[in-house]
């Protein structure tokens, strides 16, 4: 599906309902691409898993340099009982569009839920991330990915929110910034009182490619409920290690391959957790030209 926008700032509406137990092997995909000046699109995505039923989602955006344009996305999931979901946003919009988008999803009894945001475009991008987890034994798994350069804003912001009992929750993101870009993450983790035996943990790390370029980071806890299993949370901010460098380049590699090994496998942890092949292997890729346009 390809949304191309006009002026007349149309809406999009991809729904995904399975019926219990159907399981759709290959991964669906849309595409919202926006090619005109001065436009906006409001794509909107649901994704309705019923009992024990799988499937992976893919949402692609992306468009040319353009001077001033608008996307502003929702995404809604619902994973049943015994599901098993997995969302990928991929968003790859170029310079001078503003990119906003919120994605809700509500996790059932045993039912898993992974999803990975990843944002290397747009002048400035927002996506507020939240998974419910609102019966006993659901889990949920975010990945994030983002790498800035330029003027570019990348602002993300993340809630896991255990209302079910014997739930659990990871989220995992990491992001370079280059030149002037600035990135912010804001993440919540709440256990409600009254879920009992919960898992879940946050961290977010930044790499700081250059002096100009920021990175600020406030992760929260909120803990209602007086016996969680294990809750925390972790944060980093920093540039490329001067320690790494010098055992790197004490062994005959120069500094420029030095750093990009350095950044490569910063986001290795991130990597290895991408199950889905075609996406993890143009990670990848993204980050190897991200890294040689430093370089230029």
């Amino acid at each position: 599906m390809k949304h191309i926008a006009n002026r007349v700032a149309p809406r999009f509406f991809a729904p995904v309902k399975l019926s219990p137990g159907v399981e759709i092997e290959l991964p669906l995909q849309t595409m919202t691409w926006i090619d005109a000046e001065d436009s906006a699109v409001f794509p909107r995505t649901l994704l309705v898993a019923g009992e024990n039923a799988e499937v992976t989602f893919i949402d692609r955006y992306g468009s040319p340099p353009l001077g001033r344009s608008l996307s502003d996305a929702i995404v809604e999931i619902h994973a049943g009982q015994g599901s098993r979901v997995r969302y990928v946003a991929l968003q790859e919009f170029g310079e001078g569009v503003t990119h906003l988008a919120v994605q809700r999803a509500r996790v059932g009894k045993d039912a898993a839920l992974k999803t990975l945001g990843v944002a290397f475009g747009a002048s400035l991008a927002r996506a507020e991330v939240e998974a419910l987890l609102a019966e006993d034994g659901g889990s949920s798994e975010m990945l994030g990915v983002y790498f800035g350069d330029a003027e570019q804003h990348i602002d993300h912001r993340s809630i896991q929110d255990h209302v079910g009992s014997r739930t659990s929750s990871d989220l995992l993101y990491k992001g370079a910034m280059r030149d002037r870009s600035n990135a912010i993450y804001t993440g919540t983790v709440i256990i409600e009182k009254g879920a009992h035996s919960c898992n879940a943990y946050q961290t977010n790390r930044n790499i700081l490619l250059s002096e100009h370029a920021r990175a600020q980071s406030v992760p929260n806890l909120e803990i209602l409920s007086n016996d969680p299993t294990r809750c925390g949370h972790a944060a980093s901010v920093g540039p490329v290690s001067d320690d790494e460098l010098f055992y790197l380049m004490s062994r005959g590699i120069p500094e420029k391959e030095a750093e990009r090994l350095i950044v490569f496998g910063f986001f290795a942890e991130v990597l290895d957790r991408v199950d889905i092949a075609e996406i993890r292997e143009g990670l990848e890729q993204a980050i190897e030209d991200e890294i040689a346009r430093g370089d230029r």
